[in-house]
């Protein structure tokens, strides 16, 4: 068997048709190869996906062009703020620019002096000087996690004669935050401080920060709203207070009850007041410090006084014995000296610390598997009240629970909702959107093979009729009208059946016949035997043209 054989008989069988069936089947064909053509470019279409978005135009340009040359497929989005390259080569790309300095974000930068040109005037240089300075201090903004693109502004006066004219540098700074971030006073504060580092003479309350929603982030930056500083701090400790607290308790309570089971809430008294209190408390029980005893004797004898007139009785120290009566002096003197215990205590309270915590915890219905017949149900029944002391008990322990300092703790079962959000149902429905529009791809070729095969292929095959091939090897149609220059296939194997041979039939005719009426037997013979052939023929008519290749053979 050859293709032109092939073809021949598809030639052949496709001529058989009527005017009208030969058209439809040409435009079903067409149209069932132009949609598997059509599929197949559609499922293998590359994916392409973000390379860089919001970019500017300079950026925007340069990094077309860098695609341009390495002839990779992109797709400009957002006004052409936005890049999309398939989705192999996001990465490697990616890479490969950033080697070359793109893009380069914020403006220009320094990079404008690469290229010098002569015959540039001090106005224009001061101007390229102050552009770059601003396309630096942006991309450096940029950097941060959660800008995800800054612009700033510079005033920068010039240099005068004197210092006293000179006027003061100001900035300012538009940032385009990042979806659902925010900026605190202290990365404000940290953006305000590069601008003062890198710009000469300019001064933080000289610096201004807005972001794209128009709200004023650097109004922390002026000493007039020291106050209102001071309380949105306040503020900010005390939600994160809650929060620490909140997030210890959540994470045991999920631990034990299982994901999504149990809520808790924190609210914290803080106490903002600065105390320094000092305190002495003395000892009850004095303790001895030093003891001091003195004791004086004295004893005398009067006497009368003697002595000769001369020089020794006018002596300073005459030596004269008096006379009198005797006499004894003595005395005791004993000194304690007592010290009073005392205690000196100076105690200072530091600020933020805890003066009352009120918690709130939900606790959802408790999960048990009932057997309702043959199939196992899941159904939730309310928790008991030891179960509930028990949770109250976990939760006062983790969060530091103090009877004495006023705190309070309230435990409550409630069923939860567990119907499903709006933005779960629409996240699940683009989930399986996806999913089946990926699933369509596969099914839609399945689906168009299918169709071709049984709209084309097989009937064609069905006038075909079974193929085979003969011993000398040529083509012969079985079951249908023979093809054009084709044979019959007269070669049988020993299962083919016969029909029954001329003397069997006379012999059934004879059987039949009545011996005894007085009949031409000849006549009826061959009557009854025309009718046997074509009771033969009608039954099975393969057996007759069994018989009719024999005679062939033959």
């Amino acid at each position: 068997m050859n293709l032109r054989d092939i073809g021949e008989q598809f030639k052949v069988v496709f001529q058989k048709f009527s005017r009208v069936q030969q058209i439809t089947i040409l435009t079903a064909a067409a149209a069932i190869l132009f949609s598997i053509v059509a599929l197949v470019y559609w499922a293998n279409k590359p994916v392409y996906k973000v390379l860089f978005a919001n970019l500017n135009q300079e950026d925007a340009a340069n990094v077309v062009t860098k695609l341009k040359a390495k002839k990779i497929p992109y797709n400009l989005k957002d006004g052409g703020k936005t890049i999309e390259v398939p989705a192999k080569d996001v990465y490697e790309t990616r890479i490969s620019l950033a080697q070359e300095g793109i893009p380069k974000g914020g403006g220009v930068g320094f990079e404008l002096f690469d290229r010098s040109s002569f015959g540039i005037t001090e106005f224009a240089q001061n101007v390229n000087y102050q552009r770059a300075l601003q396309g630096e201090l942006a991309r450096t903004i940029s950097g941060l996690e959660e800008v995800e693109e800054a612009r700033v502004h510079l005033t920068i006066p010039k240099e005068k004669l004197f210092i006293s004219e000179d006027g003061e540098s100001k900035a300012a700074v538009v940032l385009k935050l990042v979806r659902g971030a925010t900026l605190d006073r202290d990365k404000v504060k940290a953006i305000a401080s590069l601008l003062v580092g890198s710009v000469k003479g300019l001064k933080m309350q000289n610096v201004q920060i807005v972001d794209t929603a128009g709200n004023l982030l650097s109004e922390s930056l002026s000493e007039d709203n020291i106050p209102y500083i001071k309380s949105q701090t306040q503020l900010e400790y005390q939600k994160k207070v809650e929060k620490l607290i909140a997030s210890k308790i959540n994470s045991l309570l999920n631990a034990t009850l299982g994901e999504n089971n149990a809520v808790a809430q924190v609210t914290a008294e803080i106490d903002y007041d600065k105390r320094e209190i000092s305190k002495e408390e003395f000892d009850q029980n004095p303790v001895l410090r030093s003891s001091q005893t003195i004791e004086v004797e004295s004893k005398n004898s009067p006497n009368i006084p003697k002595g000769e007139p001369g020089v020794e009785p006018n002596l300073a120290e005459p030596n004269i014995q008096q006379g009198g009566t005797n006499s004894e002096y003595a005395r005791n003197e004993e000194t304690q000296n007592f010290e009073i215990g005392k205690t000196v205590t100076k105690e200072e309270k530091a600020i933020g610390s805890v003066k009352r915590l009120t918690i709130a915890v939900v606790v959802n219905d408790k999960a048990e598997t009932v057997k309702e017949g043959k199939e196992e149900k899941v159904k939730y029944v309310p928790r008991s009240k030891e179960d509930l002391e028990k949770i109250k008990s976990l939760v006062a322990k983790a969060s530091g629970f103090d009877e004495k300092r006023g705190d309070q703790i309230e435990v409550t079962n409630v069923s939860f909702d567990t119907t499903p959000t709006a933005e779960s149902k629409a996240l699940e429905k683009e989930k399986m959107t996806e999913l089946i529009i990926q699933i369509s791809k596969y099914v839609l070729a399945i689906l168009m093979f299918f169709i071709f095969y049984f709209l084309i292929i097989r009937p064609i095959m069905k006038k075909l009729g079974d193929i085979k091939e003969t011993k000398t090897g040529e083509l012969t149609a079985v079951g249908d009208i023979p093809m054009k220059g084709s044979n019959i296939d007269i070669n049988m194997d020993d299962s083919v059946k016969f029909p029954k041979t001329l003397e069997e039939l006379e012999r059934e005719i004879e059987s039949e016949l009545d011996e005894k009426v007085s009949v031409d037997v000849g006549s009826v013979k061959t009557k009854v035997m025309v009718k046997k052939i074509e009771e033969a023929v009608k039954e099975d008519p393969e057996m007759l043209a069994n018989l009719i290749k024999t005679w062939m053979k033959e």
